[in-house]
């Protein structure tokens, strides 16, 4: 087979992306940072969670909420927070959405014992993912917090063993447990989850304290390289990355990554493309991260009607992005961290954390 040049890929891959943005008229997938209470204190906390906010949604307005994903065809619901069963009121938010939608949750496992388990898989969630941070207690209790590893790993085997049709494991990767990764892995293969997702560590909320931690644009390049070379020894367990950058390293998901919900080509950074966040306090954003501006309030507008009519929306989904993003040839197919470039002061400039170099010198 002949090699493709760097602007065959920029075509091909545009080509893929044209058919990808047409196709998703609705935000397909919404993450819900349901909450900024938390029973942890994480070193790399973005959201800086512990107490909750004082503006978050009643049990009334996230319920209404949940109608106004439905309305907008949103497939996926992804609750997170802080921690989302420190609510009360989750199992009720879960089972409410779970007739609506697909609906996942994220947790640090703390709180997650066999009964929480058993009544979130009762409730209809059908994804779970938990945060594990080291292959050691050690590092893990480091990041987290006394006593959370065990929490963690026992939460883990709990989901598997009931058979939540997804659970999957979320590493925050920096320096504390770059060198642990292989190990990690290993732990997540031999607790019979599905899924390995690592993202690394950014210098926001609580983790600016802690910046010193995080990777090195290098550093970030080779974690993702890694995940790449260690996903063709381990076919059982999918290894990937939050970062859109995997999509550079690991070509095979260029063709093979279909979003699971809405069955279409998934490519590159989601924000305002794919999906949305929802701040504690119902801001709508395009990043789950809340690391650009706000587009709408869910207390006040349709979803769907924010999504087919906001400036930013609009701009985030034609890609025309600048500084060495916007010459790489892998545009289209990665994109750069929206997120990342918006904090460096422009939501559509280069993503100042990426380490490769384009081939394309226009």
């Amino acid at each position: 087979m002949e090699k493709l040049s760097p602007s065959d890929i920029l075509d091909f891959t545009w080509d893929k992306y044209q058919r990808k943005v047409s196709r998703l008229s609705r935000p397909v997938v919404i993450v819900w940072a349901l909450t900024n209470a938390c029973n942890l204190k994480c070193i790399h906390c973005a959201a800086e969670a512990g107490e909750p906010a004082r503006n978050e949604l009643s049990t009334e307005e996230a319920l209404s909420a949940i109608d106004n994903m439905a309305e907008a065809g949103t497939k996926h619901l992804l609750i997170a927070g802080g921690e989302p069963l420190v609510r009360e009121d989750i199992f009720t938010l879960a089972e409410y959405a779970s007739k609506k939608l697909s609906v996942g949750i994220n947790t640090n496992g703390f709180s997650l014992n066999r009964s929480a388990a058993q009544r979130l898989k009762d409730a209809g969630v059908n994804q779970v993912r938990i945060s594990l941070d080291g292959a050691k207690s050690k590092t893990h209790n480091l990041i987290r917090g006394k006593g959370s590893f065990e929490r963690a790993v026992e939460a883990i085997e709990t989901c598997v063993s009931l058979g939540f049709p997804d659970v999957g494991i979320e590493a925050t990767i920096s320096l504390l447990n770059y060198d642990e990764m292989p190990d990690m892995i290993k732990l997540a293969s031999d607790l019979g989850v599905g899924v390995f997702e690592a993202g690394d560590m950014a210098p926001a909320g609580r983790a600016k304290k802690f910046a010193h931690l995080c990777l090195s644009r290098e550093q970030r390049g080779e974690m993702l390289k890694f995940l790449a070379e260690i996903q063709e020894t381990i076919p059982t367990l999918i290894i990937t990355s939050e970062l859109p950058h995997i999509f550079i390293v690991n070509k095979s998901m260029q063709n093979t990554c279909i979003d699971p919900y809405s069955k279409e080509v998934s490519l590159g950074c989601g924000a305002g493309i794919a999906g949305l966040g929802l701040t504690v306090d119902g801001k709508i954003v395009p990043c789950p991260l809340g690391l650009l501006t706000e587009v709408g309030d869910i207390r006040r507008d349709k979803l769907k009607d924010t999504w087919a009519n906001s400036p930013l929306l609009k701009k985030l989904q034609s890609r025309k992005v600048s500084g060495k993003c916007g010459r790489c040839e892998y545009k289209y197919a990665c994109g750069g961290c929206r997120g990342a470039a918006a904090m460096a002061g422009d939501p559509m400039g280069e993503d100042p954390g990426c380490w490769y170099e384009p081939a394309l010198k226009r």
